[in-house]
């Protein structure tokens, strides 16, 4: 499946489910958003709650990696 954007989730566990659907080794990144949108860049939200943007550079992705 390919994807246009990045989906985000503002809840840590809608994150996993999502995650846990489309891979068999589940990581969830967290994200410096509000310093992405201090710089510009631009966000959208679904009507089921999923944020989108068209790229996060590497600086905006925290040290904080989540696993299971």
């Amino acid at each position: 499946m390919a994807r246009h954007a990045v989906h985000m989730q503002a809840d840590i566990s809608k994150a996993w489910q999502s995650t846990e659907r489309w891979h068999k080794i589940p990581v969830v990144l967290k994200i410096a958003a509000s310093e992405m949108n201090k710089d510009g860049y631009r966000f959208g939200v679904t009507e089921n709650e999923v944020w989108c943007t068209e790229e996060v550079p590497v600086k905006y992705i925290c040290d904080s990696v989540y696993t299971k």
